[in-house]
Order: C-alpha cells, then sequence, then structure tokens
C-alpha cells in the first residue's frame, strides 16, 4: 500500500532529502514561513505520518534524519546550517543541496521582494588558509558565503574577494557580522 504526503511533507523531506538531519523546531518554522495558521494537533499527525511511513526516524523529541542515517554521528554542523538558514529565508527554499567541501550548504532562498542565494561553510580552528585557498579555486557563482565561525578572531584569518559574512553562536541565536569588519550588520 503506497501513503501519500501532503505538499508541506513533500516540502520537509525534499530539504531532508539534502540536510539529513534536522529539528522539529526547525522544520515547523520552515512550513509557519508559508503558513503560520498550524496547531499542535496538525504538528503531531505531521510528523506522526511520517515516521509511521519511515520516511522520517527519531533520534530525540525534537530530532529527526533520514532512516539510513539513524546510526550516524549527528551532524551539529548541518543543524546549525539549518539555523542561518532559517535567519535567511523570509519565504520558502527554492533549490538547496548539501555541496561539496568547502561548502555545508547551499541555498536559493525566497525573500519578500526577491531571491537570495548562499553557501555556508563551517569553519573549525586551524582550516582558516586551508578553506581560503579552496575558496581561491573555485569560480563565483553569484552566491553570498556565510562562514559559520566557532569565535569571531577567526575572521581575519579568513580573506576572499567574494561576497561574504561571519556568523557566530550568541547562546540560542546567531549574530552576523559584515566580511572584514567586526561591526554588526
Amino acid at each position: 500500500m503506497k501513503f501519500m504526503t501532503t505538499p508541506e511533507q513533500d516540502y520537509i523531506l525534499s530539504i531532508l532529502k539534502s540536510t539529513k538531519i534536522m529539528r522539529k523546531s526547525q522544520a515547523i518554522k520552515l512550513l509557519n514561513k508559508l503558513d503560520s495558521r498550524r496547531n499542535e494537533l496538525f504538528w503531531e499527525r505531521f510528523f506522526g505520518q511520517l515516521g509511521h511511513i519511515r520516511k522520517i526516524a527519531w533520534l530525540s523529541d525534537d530530532l529527526f534524519t533520514v532512516p539510513f542515517m539513524q546510526r550516524s554521528p549527528v551532524d551539529q554542523d548541518m543543524l546549525q546550517a539549518i539555523d542561518i538558514m532559517l535567519d535567511l529565508t523570509e519565504k520558502k527554499i527554492h533549490a538547496l543541496s548539501s555541496s561539496t567541501p568547502p561548502y555545508k550548504l547551499c541555498f536559493l532562498a525566497e525573500q519578500k521582494q526577491d531571491f537570495g542565494s548562499y553557501a555556508i561553510i563551517a569553519v573549525r580552528h586551524g582550516v582558516e588558509a586551508a578553506i581560503t585557498a579552496a575558496l581561491r579555486d573555485s569560480g563565483q557563482d553569484g552566491r553570498t558565503i556565510v562562514f559559520l565561525l566557532s569565535d569571531i578572531s577567526q575572521a581575519t584569518c579568513i580573506k576572499t574577494p567574494l561576497p561574504h559574512f561571519f556568523a557566530v553562536t550568541d547562546g540560542n541565536k546567531y549574530r552576523y557580522f559584515s566580511g572584514g569588519r567586526h561591526d554588526m550588520q
């Protein structure tokens, strides 16, 4: 017996296909950008159906993955990249890929007036020079790069002429800094 999914479930599954992991709260935020008139009962049924038809596998109350990745370690960089994607998206994600290194996540986000194309790079201490070299070898494709830093001191080690800014965690939110400066954007 084939189970049908709703357009909203298909949207979340299309994103999960690239990210492989997502928080329930992140999925709800993505869908609320499209239509915020949902209640708790809707969400219970929404995720319950996806779990029942084995489209998702739960790792905790708020964390799910694709079933074949159920035993894999949790990709914290991807979860942070999704948070940043949520911050940069006003309406809907139109294209998404977990791209090849150095990119963690690339996406095309619908804004109120137009679209924004972004590439997120998670930067660990000590790899700043390697990332700068990798970017030098890649072509410019019109995306704005978001460097997800462990701390803002890493920003001085990253040199690129490509449009970019930096993101640093600040508790449960992110602070964003324009490229080359340490003032709030």
